[in-house]
């Protein structure tokens, strides 16, 4: 069975590109752990066809894919893979088969560790607010810290207080429209208060948040970003720029994403792409290209060593289609 070239070509030409037909039919479980088994066994384990397996999947299908392995060999595939697989290959597979909250709760830790402030405030100004609590609930019981605790050791104070102010935003999530009436006159009050912070913490959802800075730039022909630069000079670079990427954010999160994309190191790319694969990975591709005139796998190829590139790229040709979940956006 395996993962051979022409099989691969087959299985993708049968896949229409990537994921469509996944979601439309119901998987052969038996038939893809024979895939993983196949891929494991023998003298050395075929990394790429076990990414391209996983890949090709939600993380919710993966825990099936781990019990229909279960099944049929009566093995842990999560200890297969973890003994067969080494460097690369085993820090990629391990974040599509580890569960969102998790995989979000070791990034934090790791970024918390090495002073990675741009990881943390993605992680805290993409997550909904629901998502956020459960992330900071799994931190605290796994680390006995909670992420405000870790936020305090920040050296920037200005940076320290815009993402704890963040972290504790009770933000609605809500597809309903946004009041314009309202929207006016919030966008007044900015203009005449200046808090840019106060208005990114209210309680309320990105359509009305987006539809406020929409009027601002109407009412007051000012871009946002300037008015961020001349109003909060006093900010550290750092503290300012997170402020420019929550308004990004609110407006566009895939050019947001595109954006964290093109400046990410090895670490940074595989936590993004993972945690996007199946959210707007599709719509972040095709931003990095209207934005930066170059196709996000090259920036890949450029960013990150061989064996990272390679990989990252199985998962962007698999989940970087137009699927299901792009549609959701």
């Amino acid at each position: 069975m395996g993962c051979t070239v022409s099989e691969h070509t087959e299985t993708k030409s049968r896949l229409n590109g990537g994921l469509g037909p996944i979601r439309n039919q119901i998987p052969n479980w038996d038939k893809e752990a024979d895939r993983l088994h196949d891929a494991v066994s023998g003298l050395g384990t075929d990394e790429d066809c076990v990414v391209r397996i996983l890949a090709r999947f939600t993380n919710k299908q993966r825990k099936r894919l781990l019990k229909a392995y279960k099944e049929r060999f009566n093995e842990d595939l999560t200890a297969v893979l973890e003994s067969e697989l080494s460097g690369t290959a085993k820090e990629v597979v391990s974040a599509l088969l580890c569960p969102p909250i998790t995989y979000d709760v070791q990034s934090l830790k790791k970024a918390f560790d090495e002073q990675d402030y741009d990881t943390v405030e993605t992680v805290i100004i993409s997550s909904k607010s629901d998502v956020l609590v459960d992330v900071e609930e799994q931190y605290l019981n796994e680390y006995s810290k909670t992420m405000e605790e870790e936020l305090l050791k920040i050296p920037d104070k200005d940076l320290r207080h815009i993402l704890v102010s963040l972290l504790n935003v009770d933000r609605p999530f809500t597809n309903k429209r946004a009041d314009k009436m309202a929207a006016k006159e919030r966008a007044n009050q900015l203009y005449n208060d200046r808090d840019i912070l106060s208005l990114l913490c209210e309680p309320v959802g990105r359509n009305q948040l987006k539809e406020t800075l929409a009027a601002f730039l109407q009412l007051y022909r000012v871009d946002i970003n300037q008015f961020i630069d001349e109003n909060c000079s006093s900010l550290s670079t750092h503290a300012k720029d997170t402020l420019k990427d929550c308004v990004l954010h609110i407006d566009n999160p895939p050019l947001y994403f595109a954006k964290k994309m093109k400046d990410a190191n090895e670490t940074q790319m595989l936590r993004l792409m993972v945690s996007r694969s199946e959210i707007d990975l599709y719509y972040i591709k095709r931003e990095f290209l209207r934005w930066y005139s170059s196709q996000l796998q090259d920036a890949i190829h450029k960013q990150c060593g061989r064996e990272h590139a390679k990989l990252l790229t199985e998962i962007l040709e698999l989940r970087g289609q137009y699927s299901e979940s792009a549609k959701k956006r």
